[in-house]
């Protein structure tokens, strides 16, 4: 068999060259293609039969899956789903697609059908409940034993449930879950080992740093970086020594020099941090790049001051560099720091929503409604994206009191009362009713449909379905 499959090979390999191929034939073909101008003609035939017929390729031995775990949550009633597939459908080319729609299913107590949505294995943002189907799309092995997460049951439970398990762990018991990572972190591929050190961002203390700097030479950059990170809010410096020590403190340095520590405040002085403009655009970039590798603490340090300093006042941002500054202090700063410039941006209406989104990676649940309620009230923008930013997974539960004083509502109301307005009024409208279905409550979501039909909008428009299924889908649960 091989020989004769050595010899197709070569009759192609002729025909490709452009020569004639029938006297390369095994002899038992000859006869059979016969001679003179027609033996091209029948040897391509017969070629034909053998790769299409005699030799037709066997499909591998089907193999059996397991049927589709059942979710802890339910699914949507069925009236429900065609406006859910209507809002997948309009959502599938904006930013984050069904991001948005799932984490609101899930605030409500609903988990996506499966015809309609299921997650990729990659999708580290889906919520907790939905790991029974990852580990299905990755077809890992079925069930998992009874008893808890432990390092003797590890290996026996499957590869997306084990980080899900291990969240809850480190939030009942912190000491345990870190063990866990400490012994088979290392072990793992290496978006796993990613995927297991940052559960220890989730109450991270100082007892975490001996595990943490254990990996600060691993292989992966991104572990690397995740690890100076975590570090750095521990007001640790990792393993840096000799060179790596002193080119930290140059950088530290070089952006110290780059930025003020003033006094404002007549009866109570406070610290200002004050980004003053630079001479040229190369200037200005550099230092939003040092921004971007300098932990709080070393800049601090290279002030001669300690991090609650340059955190005492909202910095004044000349350079508008307020959003590399916040992810400085979200990434790098303690948690008295970031807390204390969270603080002082649900108080300040002039600080960026942009800003405010930034500080929120950091924030718990409560946090997040804390600052999504200042934030929509001063939501200029008639689209909301502003709000849906900082409001993360914190959806459909916000109420309706700022809508009365909201510039951007009023924006929206008037484009809708008047659609040709500008050219730009439909997709502003959709973005705007859209987001709002997503984080308002049911009472609030009934107020803005009877405002739309007021503004003469039709209860049939397909813009409204994201208000329309808010309705629809009451809570079932906390999640």
């Amino acid at each position: 068999m091989l020989e004769l499959e050595d010899q197709i090979a070569r009759i192609r390999g002729a025909w490709m060259a452009g020569r004639a191929a029938a006297d390369l034939t095994p002899p038992a073909w000859r006869e059979a293609v016969g001679q003179g101008d027609g033996a091209e003609a029948a040897l391509v035939a017969l070629m034909g039969q053998a790769l299409q017929v005699l030799w037709r390729p066997v499909p591998p031995p089907l193999t059996p899956r397991p049927l589709l775990p059942r979710l802890a949550a339910p699914p949507p009633p069925d009236a429900a789903r065609s406006r859910i597939r209507r809002i997948l459908a309009a959502r599938r080319t904006d930013a984050g697609g069904a991001r948005a729609l799932v984490l609101f299913l899930a605030a409500r107590g609903y988990a996506m059908h499966p015809a309609d949505w299921l997650p990729r294995a990659t999708d580290d943002w889906v919520p907790a409940l939905y790991a029974p189907w990852q580990g299905w799309v990755a077809s890992e092995p079925e069930g998992a034993p009874d008893d808890a997460l432990t390092l003797e049951t590890w290996d026996g439970w499957p590869a997306t449930a084990r980080r899900t398990l291990l969240v809850a762990l480190r939030r009942t018991d912190p000491a345990a879950a870190r063990a866990i990572i400490a012994a088979k972190a290392a072990a793992e591929p290496a978006e796993r080992r990613l995927r297991l050190l940052e559960v220890l961002e989730q109450g991270l203390s100082a007892d975490d740093a001996p595990v943490l700097e254990a990996f600060a030479r691993d292989r992966s950059d991104r572990v690397q970086a995740l690890v100076r990170m975590l570090l750095a809010r521990l007001g640790r410096a990792g393993d840096e020594d000799g060179s790596d020590a002193e080119l930290a403190q140059e950088l530290a340095q070089e952006l110290a020099a780059m930025v003020e520590l003033g006094r404002i405040g007549l009866l109570k002085r406070r610290s200002q941090l004050r980004f003053r403009p630079l001479k040229t655009r190369p200037l200005e970039n550099r230092r939003r790049e040092l921004m971007a590798v300098v932990p709080l603490g070393a800049l601090a340090r290279a002030l001669g001051v300690g991090e609650m300093d340059l955190v005492e006042t909202v910095p004044d941002d000349h350079a508008r560099v307020l959003d590399a500054f916040a992810t400085m202090v979200v990434e790098t700063a303690s948690a008295a720091a970031w807390r204390a410039l969270f603080g002082l941006t649900l108080q300040d209406p002039d600080v960026p929503t942009e800003v405010a989104a930034v500080l929120c990676r950091r924030a718990s649940s409560g946090e997040r409604s804390a600052m999504l309620t200042a934030v929509l009230a001063r939501e200029p923008s008639p689209t909301f994206d502003g709000g849906l930013a900082v409001a993360g997974d914190v959806l459909g539960a916000a109420d309706g009191e700022f809508l009365p004083r909201s510039a951007g509502y009023r924006e929206l109301l008037d484009l809708i009362a008047t659609p040709d307005q500008t050219a730009a009024s439909p997709p502003v409208v959709a973005a705007g009713l859209t987001n709002l279905g997503l984080l308002l409550d049911t009472a609030a979501a009934r107020t803005v449909l009877a405002d739309c039909a007021a503004a003469g909008l039709s209860a049939a428009d397909p813009r409204l379905d994201m208000l329309s299924l808010n309705l629809a889908l009451k809570p079932e649960r906390a999640t």
